[in-house]
């Protein structure tokens, strides 16, 4: 049984929350917290296995509250987010301080909003128990490295936990890459040019939502839209596709992967970071069928460890490290092929 603790400063959502948690069959609500202030107090007295967070709180905000937990008592955390500016800009904020995910507040309270919310957010406590926490291998400072010319194209996936996997990517990285880049990271609408802003600011790549028609530039790096599959059009230009759901996600990275290997062949670097499911691997196996080159992230600092393992179960992968080591084997592969990364 999942002992789940929920936290908000609203008497209707810790109830409707606290009913639909009970009302699962394999997780309880072991206790409710209407301010940051107790949540530390609660979370130790509780051990609960999961805490759903409030973001926006009296006394002490959430991302306070978060941060204290993750230092003293490190517990998955699933946050409630609004759907505006701030709302996104600090989700990105808490999941890079170690949230698992988040799941969107209804902006209007129906009985029909409030069933889709918990259709969204009782899978992701779910998953939230199964996850790996706490503070994550310290990468220091930026290394010297230089940015190589290659004629590669870096194809990114990553799901839950990979903010935060991300940004310790992008800030390993050299300063002002000079490749092409393309990312899938499944996400809802609406949070993504929050998390391409905030990618931006570790001063490797260039980085902003992908648009219709883009083109693929040195140094820069394309989010695919929440709520949208990315996929390439041709070698150098990337298109939408509104296809329904894949594999249960949209944007589904096997679209990018496998079109990518379809136009750009032995040029394609696919990079699959964590996540929940098994998204990526039939098109990791289209990269290496087109002489491509597979990495992915390593069991020991991935979030959750299902894509990387799916696709390194299916013969997909050429190698895994921890994701403050990753850029190492990706700037090799850049430059010297798969000998030189492995």
């Amino acid at each position: 049984m999942i002992k789940v603790l929920v936290v908000d400063d609203s008497i209707f959502m810790r109830r409707v929350i606290s009913d639909a948690v009970n009302a699962a069959g394999d997780m309880v609500v072991v206790g409710t917290v209407a301010n940051g202030d107790e949540v530390l107090k609660q979370v130790r007295d509780l051990n609960p296995d999961v805490i759903t967070l409030d973001i926006e709180m009296p006394r002490k905000n959430g991302l306070i509250a978060l941060q204290e937990v993750m230092t003293d008592c490190p517990t998955p955390v699933v946050m409630c987010s609004t759907l505006t500016a701030s709302g996104t800009q600090a989700t990105m904020a808490a999941l890079e301080i170690g949230a698992i995910d988040f799941i969107a507040k209804p902006t209007q309270i129906t009985a029909e909003t409030m069933k889709l919310t918990f259709n969204e957010l009782i899978p992701k406590i779910r998953t939230a128990a199964k996850a790996r926490v706490g503070r994550g291998p310290s990468i220091g400072s930026r290394p010297v490295m230089k940015a190589v010319n290659s004629n590669k194209v870096l194809l990114i996936a990553s799901s839950t936990g990979g903010p935060k996997a991300l940004m310790t990517l992008f800030e390993t990285f050299p300063k002002d890459m000079t490749v092409p880049c393309v990312i899938v990271q499944h996400m809802p609408v609406g949070f993504t040019k929050s998390l391409a802003h905030r990618l931006a600011g570790a001063g490797s790549f260039k980085v902003r939502e992908a648009e219709p028609g883009d083109k693929l530039e040195p140094g820069l790096a394309l989010l695919a839209q929440g709520g949208k599959h990315l996929e390439f059009e041709s070698a150098s230009r990337v298109r939408f596709n509104d296809a329904p759901e894949r594999l249960g996600v949209k944007p589904c990275a096997d679209y990018l992967f496998e079109s990518g290997a379809k136009h750009l062949g032995d040029r394609t670097l696919g990079v699959i970071l964590t996540g929940m499911g098994k998204d990526a691997t039939h098109g990791a196996l289209a990269i290496k069928q087109a002489g491509g080159m597979v990495l992915g992230e390593s069991a020991e600092t991935c979030t959750v460890y299902g894509m990387p393992r799916s696709a390194k179960e299916a013969g997909a992968v050429d190698g895994e490290f921890p994701v403050h080591e990753l850029h190492l084997a990706i700037m090799a592969a850049l430059q010297g092929g798969k000998r030189a990364a492995a």
